[in-house]
C-alpha cells in the first residue's frame, strides 16, 4: 500500500464577476482551495477528490449565454512563486480529468485532480509548485462594451514536497528543536526591591550604598546568556499603593547590559540611578520595571522585576 501524503490546505474559493455586457454578469468561478501537500511519496498516484474529498468545480456565471471552458496545468509565474519552492518540473504531473467543459448557463461541472509523482530519486527533499488555470477557450472571447477582446481565466496553486515536509513546517519544526535547547530555568530575585533615601542631583550606586541589587539565579547546568535593562511603564503592571511610574525610566542604568551566568551559578545586577536635582523629585515615591529577556530572540521572553525607590525631601 502506497503512503498518503499529509495534507494542509489553504480554504479559498476563488471566485471573480466580471460585469461588462449589459445581458448580464459574464464570467467563471472556480471552486478548488489552494493546496500543499507534504511528504508526497516518490511513485505515487492518488485523485485528490478521493483522497482529501476536493473535486474541482467550475461555474458558467453568465445568467444568458453557455460557453467552453478548459482547465490546464500550468508552470506558476515569478510573481506566483512562493518563498522556497520551485516550479514544477513537468506541468503533466498534475492532470485534470475532464479538463474540457461546455457549460450552459449558470451551470456547473465537476472533475478530478490526479497528480502523479515519478519515482526519481533526484526530486527528494524538493519543493515543487504549480498552478490549475481554467480559462475559456479562444472561441469563446467577446467583445466588450468598448469593442476590446477579453477572455476570462482564474488561476489556483498547486504545492507539493516530496518526501519531506513543507518549507514552513521545516521551519517550525527547526525552531521547535531550537527552543528545546534554550535553557529558562532561571529567575531574578527579589521580585520587588525597595530602596530608601535615594538622593537627586548625583549618580546613586545602590549596591555601594545601600547594598541592594537583584541575583539571577541559574537552576539549570546549562549556562544562560541575558540581556537586563529598565523599560518604559507598561499600563499592565501597576505600582503598589503610595507609588507611582517614574518620569523618566533612563534614570535607572545597569552595567553590564549583558549578563552570562554559568550552570547553578547566582550573578547580581547592578544598577545605578541619576534623577535631576529638580524640586519636583524629592520626596517621591517612583516604581521602575527592569526587564530580563533571552539574548536569543527565538524565545520571546520577558521575566519583569519591580524596583521602588523613595527619594530624599
Amino acid at each position: 500500500m502506497s503512503k498518503r501524503p499529509d495534507f494542509r490546505v489553504v480554504p479559498l474559493a476563488i471566485i471573480v464577476m466580471l460585469q461588462s455586457l449589459p445581458a448580464g454578469a459574464m464570467g467563471l468561478a472556480l471552486r478548488f482551495v489552494d493546496v500543499t501537500l507534504e511528504k508526497v511519496p516518490l511513485g505515487t498516484s492518488f485523485n485528490m477528490r478521493v483522497l482529501k474529498n476536493l473535486p474541482l468545480v467550475v461555474s458558467n456565471l453568465d445568467d444568458t449565454e453557455g460557453t467552453d471552458v478548459v482547465v490546464e496545468s500550468v508552470l506558476p509565474q515569478l510573481r506566483e512563486m512562493k518563498e522556497s519552492y520551485e516550479p514544477i518540473p513537468d506541468p503533466t504531473w498534475i492532470k485534470v480529468i475532464p479538463n474540457r467543459f461546455h457549460l450552459g448557463p449558470k451551470a456547473s461541472a465537476s472533475a478530478d485532480v490526479l497528480v502523479t509523482i515519478p519515482n526519481d530519486p533526484k526530486l527528494v527533499g524538493h519543493h515543487f509548485e504549480g498552478i490549475l488555470f481554467a480559462h475559456t477557450e479562444q472561441r469563446n472571447r467577446r467583445l466588450n462594451a468598448h469593442g476590446v477582446v477579453f477572455q476570462t481565466g482564474l488561476r489556483t496553486r498547486f504545492r507539493m514536497s516530496i518526501e519531506t515536509l513543507g518549507p514552513a513546517s521545516l521551519q517550525k519544526e527547526k525552531a521547535l528543536k531550537k527552543l528545546a535547547t534554550i535553557n529558562t530555568n532561571f529567575s531574578v530575585s527579589p521580585d520587588n526591591l525597595f530602596v530608601q533615601s535615594v538622593p537627586v542631583g548625583k549618580p546613586f550606586d545602590l549596591k555601594l550604598e545601600k547594598r541592594a541589587s537583584f541575583k539571577i539565579i541559574n537552576q539549570a547546568d546549562d549556562p544562560v546568556e541575558l540581556k537586563i535593562g529598565p523599560i518604559p511603564p507598561d499600563p499592565l503592571i501597576s505600582p503598589q499603593a503610595g507609588y507611582k511610574d517614574v518620569p523618566d525610566y533612563k534614570w535607572l542604568t545597569v552595567t553590564p547590559n549583558v549578563i552570562k551566568v554559568a550552570g547553578n551559578a547566582i550573578k547580581e545586577i547592578k544598577l545605578r540611578i541619576n534623577i535631576p536635582d529638580k524640586p519636583e523629585y524629592k520626596n517621591q515615591k517612583y516604581m521602575f520595571v527592569l526587564q530580563t529577556t533571552l539574548i536569543d530572540e527565538s524565545l520571546p521572553l520577558a521575566y519583569d522585576n519591580m524596583l521602588y525607590v523613595t527619594t530624599e525631601p
